[in-house]
């Protein structure tokens, strides 16, 4: 394993001048597309764009990705939220879309907890449906790990048997029912985007396996595990894949719509 990154370095720095402490949070949540209004109820203590951290890629402008970090308390536990995300259909290099994971856990987070918006395959995934991920199928086509140096202190190797740990799971789907918000488990596959799945391409996910399709978190997971991090993630339903009616701008607009549902479990998760 490489020891030590520069860049990481500059971007704790940054962070710490910034006000955020190392230590602070054992939890990081990323907020997908229409969810980042959650990050508005945190009681901040500090918050920088991600542009002006080192070592971030300057955010492309993709509509409900604001894009900055906060360090808080968030239904009473001391949390980062990443509110945004990159993506790799924006042209970012593999880990330029992992590099707020490696930040997080620099700064001593050990769980991930990650959001998205996707759509549904399986035939009881609705729009309006919450999915626990229970493991993933990369079809990006990219890997956080590839590269001639390895990323410092991860694992060049990682296991990916179990990425999404059973506990938190179970945690996940528990908090879902005590806030009155059925959840169920499945199969996220990742696709590089941004166009949409064809019909042929939902019965070839189908056919693998897949429950649901989306365009992200799957390099982020790749990342915190071989960090050695632990991991929690969850789609809402927005569409059905393949449908001829689908949209970012429509799917985005009922993230919004259910923003509420997400936090209730949420605070089920935290508090």
């Amino acid at each position: 394993m490489a020891d030590s990154d520069p860049i990481l370095d500059a971007a704790i720095a940054s962070l710490e001048n910034a006000g955020f402490k190392r230590g602070y949070a054992e939890t990081a949540l990323i907020l997908g597309s229409g969810f980042g209004a959650i990050e508005e109820r945190c009681e901040c203590t500090a918050r920088i764009a991600y542009e002006d951290v080192p070592g971030f890629a300057r955010p492309t402008g993709t509509p409900g990705h604001v894009c900055r970090l906060t360090q808080g308390r968030l239904f009473g536990r001391n949390v980062l939220v990443f509110r945004g995300r990159y993506h790799a259909y924006e042209g970012f290099q593999p880990r330029e879309l992992v590099f707020p994971v490696r930040a997080a856990h620099a700064l001593g987070v050990n769980t991930l907890v990650a959001t998205n918006a996707a759509g549904g395959i399986r035939d009881d995934l609705v729009p309006g449906t919450l999915m626990a991920i229970a493991d993933h199928i990369n079809l990006l086509g990219v890997n956080p790990l590839v590269g001639r140096q390895r990323m410092a202190g991860a694992a060049a190797f990682a296991p990916m048997a179990g990425a999404y740990d059973s506990s938190l799971q179970d945690q996940l789907l528990s908090a879902a029912k005590r806030a009155g918000e059925p959840m169920v488990a499945g199969v996220y596959a990742a696709v590089l985007g941004p166009s949409f799945e064809t019909e042929a391409e939902v019965r070839m996910l189908k056919g693998l396996g897949a429950d649901a399709v989306g365009m992200s978190t799957v390099p982020e997971v790749i990342c915190a595990r071989a960090l050695g991090m632990k991991v929690a993630a969850f789609s809402l339903i927005t569409n059905r894949a393949g449908s001829r009616e689908e949209s970012h701008a429509a799917n985005l607009a009922k993230g919004e719509q259910v923003v509420t549902r997400i936090a209730k479990v949420l605070e089920a998760l935290l508090s």
